[in-house]
């Protein structure tokens, strides 16, 4: 795992039970002060994996990775938990080649792509054969078999263009959503879901059908990131033996805020086995919907921190699904470019970007 170089190494803190350590992150090798006795993390009573330090009247080291909550900071009686370790199977290479079809999938499939695999956004060795393009209420999916590993991918087509992500944004409605107790996910995000479900259903099962034994891939770019997780689930829920074939982590790009924090809450157990939004830099969309709006982030980011660094340099951020250490820490940008680029790949060229 490497780390953006221009963050530099976690500040050292001391935190008293009165502190609410307001640095928010410790490294091993500072102390927490324990009723006016300075100790060190991982020694007697505070021997857990150290890192973070708590503050309830008797200060305490959270596990590595972790780092303490905003609301920590703001009182100073109340306790601090600790956020969930970062994960660390995120994997660059099977993050491109999730990428690569995230891509693909904004090809017009009257360009070809039912017939041939004509893919301008690929690279050599990224085929796909029986290709099927499900397009329905102007949303579209990109389904296909890659022989020579042995999966069938399901690319999500993200937006076509930034005003489309600001009209969705602006009529941003958080509506029910019926898997989980208290859940709403945003009506654009649902409604699209539900007009390609049973396209993608149909076509999973006339791939799986021909090929047996297969792992499928699901990823997508933007609105199609957006969309990745609500047909995971449904596909859990309606396609159980499909589902089991279903590929762990899932990775996506440029996601937006997809429910709010009860959803968020939720989609922690739901995608257990994994899920990495990967964020470039100042891209914009992954700031939509606001929180204000009621909208929350599912875990886990990987923010690619510095603008032009491709490849190699990222940050895991914290399971909480709004580290202020990453993308969520830094101001609503215009920098639309990183939307339209991740890990050095261009996501839109198979036409006009109308970005």
């Amino acid at each position: 795992m490497r780390f953006n170089p221009t963050r530099g190494e976690s500040s050292a803190c001391t935190c008293s039970p009165f502190s609410g350590n307001a640095g928010s992150c410790c490294n091993g090798n500072d102390k927490c002060e324990h009723w006016g006795e300075s100790k060190e993390c991982g020694v007697g009573e505070l021997q857990d994996t150290p890192v973070c330090c708590n503050s309830d009247f008797s200060s305490k080291c959270c596990p590595l990775y972790s780092a303490c909550t905003q609301g920590c900071r703001d009182t100073l009686l109340g306790s601090c938990d600790c956020i969930p370790p970062r994960p660390t199977e995120y994997d660059e290479e099977e993050a491109l080649y999730s990428l690569v079809y995230a891509a693909a999938s904004q090809c017009d499939a009257k360009g070809g792509l039912n017939d041939t695999w004509s893919c301008t956004a690929c690279p050599n060795g990224y085929e796909l054969s029986d290709v099927v393009v499900v397009d329905k209420g102007g949303h579209q999916a990109l389904l296909g078999y890659d022989e020579a590993r042995k999966r069938v991918m399901v690319a999500l087509r993200g937006t076509l263009s930034f005003m489309d992500v600001i009209d969705d944004i602006e009529n941003a409605v958080a509506v029910d959503y019926g898997e989980c107790d208290g859940c709403k996910v945003g009506a654009g995000w649902l409604d699209a879901t539900t007009k390609l479900m049973e396209g993608i259903t149909e076509a999973l099962k006339g791939l799986v059908g021909k090929w047996g034994e297969v792992e499928v891939w699901i990823t997508g770019h933007s609105l199609g990131a957006a969309m990745a997780p609500l047909v995971v689930r449904r596909l859990k829920v309606d396609e159980a033996d499909i589902y089991e074939m279903v590929r762990f982590p899932v990775y996506t790009f440029g996601q937006p805020r997809v429910g709010n924090d009860k959803y968020s809450d939720w989609a922690k157990d739901e995608f257990e086995k994994g899920w990495f939004r990967v964020v470039h830099h100042d891209d914009p969309v992954p700031h939509l919907p606001p929180p204000k709006l009621g909208f929350s982030h599912m875990s886990t980011e990987v923010w690619y921190a510095e603008k032009g660094t491709g490849k190699g340099f990222y940050e895991i951020c914290d399971g909480s699904g709004e580290d202020n250490q990453c993308s969520a820490g830094t101001l609503l940008s215009g920098e639309i470019t990183d939307h339209l680029t991740y890990l050095d790949h261009d996501i839109v060229q198979c036409h006009d970007s109308g970005f």
